[in-house]
């Protein structure tokens, strides 16, 4: 098993435990016994505990990029291929479910824990931008890292509740949001040419 994917493994584990015990009681310690892998082994992978976040949305990142053909993407619509990945995102989050639960309810308790999730977040949503080719180099495009972002916690929140097997709540309400946004740029677009 070579370094990356003995991270995932590790990764996956590591929400194991906090889906039983929840994100107060996880630590690399109890990852370490559970693995039966020396402490020092755990912390090569991870410094400490909340690197597990980071570590996990570069995780998601890494499998929705290597399940996209960026060619398909010249010849789709911005649009489809900003939901093509978050829908990507979401069903590859949806066996972590619970742990994500449970992570974001010690969040709303901790300002620093969610700042660091709010931080990953926006790192995945300007690294779907840059691979959907949405940034134009106008002024306008400060705005679009923060507009995803709110279509993306919105779309989360009904992700979070949706119990269907093809997620069509959650693709109703990425489709609905994403087109509101389309719409409303153009609007801006004719209002202030750039």
């Amino acid at each position: 098993m070579n370094s990356n994917n003995k991270e995932h493994y590790l990764l996956k584990k590591a929400f194991e435990i906090i889906e039983r015990d929840g994100w107060e009681k996880f630590s690399l310690q109890n990852l370490s016994k559970q693995e039966k892998i020396k402490n020092e082994d755990i912390k090569f992978y991870f410094k400490n505990k909340n690197e597990i976040i980071d570590k996990f949305s570069t995780m998601m990142d890494s499998i929705v990029e290597s399940k996209v053909n960026l060619d398909d993407f010249k010849i789709s619509s911005k649009k489809d291929n900003l939901f093509e990945l978050i829908m990507l995102r979401l069903e590859e989050m949806k066996n972590f479910k619970i742990s994500l639960v449970k992570i974001i309810e010690s969040a709303k308790k901790k300002p620093l824990l969610l700042k660091r999730i709010s931080s990953n977040v926006m790192n995945t949503l300007d690294f779907y931008l840059e691979l959907t080719s949405c940034y134009e180099n106008t002024p306008i495009d400060f705005l679009k890292q923060n507009t995803l972002f709110f279509i993306y916690s919105f779309t989360f929140k009904t992700w979070l509740k949706d119990e269907s097997d093809d997620l069509s709540s959650t693709m109703a309400e990425l489709d609905r949001l994403l087109t509101f946004s389309e719409k409303a740029e153009k609007k801006i677009k004719n209002f202030f040419p750039i």
